[in-house]
């Protein structure tokens, strides 16, 4: 049935990767993150042959200012309500440290992977409000991927931040707005747990 479905090639690649970072993350920890990433990257421009542009490089501008302007406005808000129930946490490793471990190694390779390359593949029409069939799609696939990985049913709480990041990937054009929410995030939920 997957060999007749066109938009389902990104069906083998999400299990692999699935499995890849569910092994080392367990077995090579100190290296994981790189592997992953170059996984994630990897796969959709050197196997698929994705050009940067159809994976979302493209209008950056439009990103950046995207990807800025929800920053500011959502994620002060997500600190204050952290910061009123769990408090402040110390964050022993560098805030720089930390901020690019995250671009590098996180927010840039899942970014190109779900919303460049598997959000391309999944047909898309509208459904609801400003929900896209791929962004559900896409969302749903990410927040179970990091459940699958880390073992960790709470882990599907990334599902509502990657609606953000399909979002503001539909509404810039732009990889780059995701990039740098789904950045931003992730050093705002290190400093500010819930």
């Amino acid at each position: 049935m997957l060999n007749k479905c066109k938009r389902c090639s990104f069906v083998k690649p999400y299990f692999f990767l699935i499995i890849l970072s569910a092994l080392t993350v367990r077995f090579v920890k100190g290296e994981s993150a790189a592997i992953n990433a170059l996984a994630m990257i990897g796969i959709p421009v050197a196997i698929y042959r994705f050009s940067l542009e159809e994976l979302g490089f493209r209008n950056f501008r439009k990103g950046l200012i995207y990807g800025f302007l929800a920053s500011v406005l959502i994620l002060p808000i997500y600190a204050f309500l952290s910061f009123k129930i769990k408090g402040f946490i110390n964050v022993n490793e560098g805030i720089l440290r930390i901020s690019l471990f995250y671009l590098i190694y996180t927010a840039i390779p899942e970014e190109i992977f779900f919303r460049g390359f598997m959000y391309a593949s999944v047909e898309n029409e509208p459904l609801f409000w400003k929900i896209s069939k791929a962004n559900l799609v896409t969302s749903f696939l990410f927040a179970l991927a990091h459940v699958l990985v880390y073992y960790n049913p709470a882990m599907f709480k990334t599902f509502f931040p990657a609606l953000v990041f399909g979002f503001l990937y539909e509404r810039s054009g732009s990889i780059i707005a995701p990039v740098i929410f789904h950045w931003l995030s992730d050093v705002i939920y290190t400093i500010f747990p819930v």
